[in-house]
Formats: structure tokens, sequence, C-alpha cells
């Protein structure tokens, strides 16, 4: 098992998950602020964390996630390919997540809505 503990570590390991900060993280915050005025959240757990503790908290969820998952990543990546499996579920469901807000924001309606899902 690699472990990965010098003080270089997680400016790298940052500099690999960038795309899950860009979407899952940055994009779907900001696009959740956005949204919130033209809908409402229709995730539970994102919802309850609004409804009881506000938009902020969201965001420290998310960094939590980040810090969780960059402990998770040596043992993720002793796996084989499970560490590159992992980062693109996660970017793909930011990605889609960022894209659903975005389309409340612009058309008033959402992806999961326009499917018929909710």
């Amino acid at each position: 098992m690699e472990v990965y503990n010098t003080r270089g570590s997680f400016s790298s390991y940052l500099y690999e998950i960038r795309f899950i900060i860009l979407f899952y993280v940055i994009g779907d915050w900001i696009s959740t602020v956005c949204a919130l005025n033209q809908g409402t959240e229709y995730n539970p757990v994102p919802a309850m964390i609004l409804e009881n503790y506000g938009i902020y908290h969201l965001l420290l969820v998310k960094i939590g996630f980040i810090l969780l998952l960059f402990y998770a990543a040596p043992l993720i990546k002793t796996s084989g390919e499970k560490w590159f499996l992992t980062k693109r579920i996660i970017e793909s469901v930011g990605v889609f997540v960022t894209a659903n807000n975005l389309m409340v924001v612009w058309y008033g309606n959402s992806l999961i809505q326009a499917i018929g899902l909710v």
C-alpha cells in the first residue's frame, strides 16, 4: 500500500481532482445558489442542509467530502483502476448537477423535470 504523506501530496491531490473541484464543488454550489431563486432543491440531503443550516454549510459539506476523499484516495489507488473510475463518476455527477441547475436558471425547468423524474 502506497501512502501519500509528503507536504506536496495534498497539492498534487488537488491537481488530480481539479475537475471534481470545478464541477462537483464550485459549479454545483454556485449554480445551486443561482437556481434557488427560481426553484426548489429536490435532492433530500442538500435540501435538509439548506433548510436547517444555509447555503454556506452546503459548501462546507462539499469541502469536507474533498478532505474525506483525500484520506480515502491512497486506499482506492491500491485497487487498480478504481481511482480513475471513482474520479470520473464524481466528475460526471458534478457535470450533471451543474448542468441541471443551469437549466433551472436559464430555462426555468431542470433536466430531471424534463425527463419526468420529478
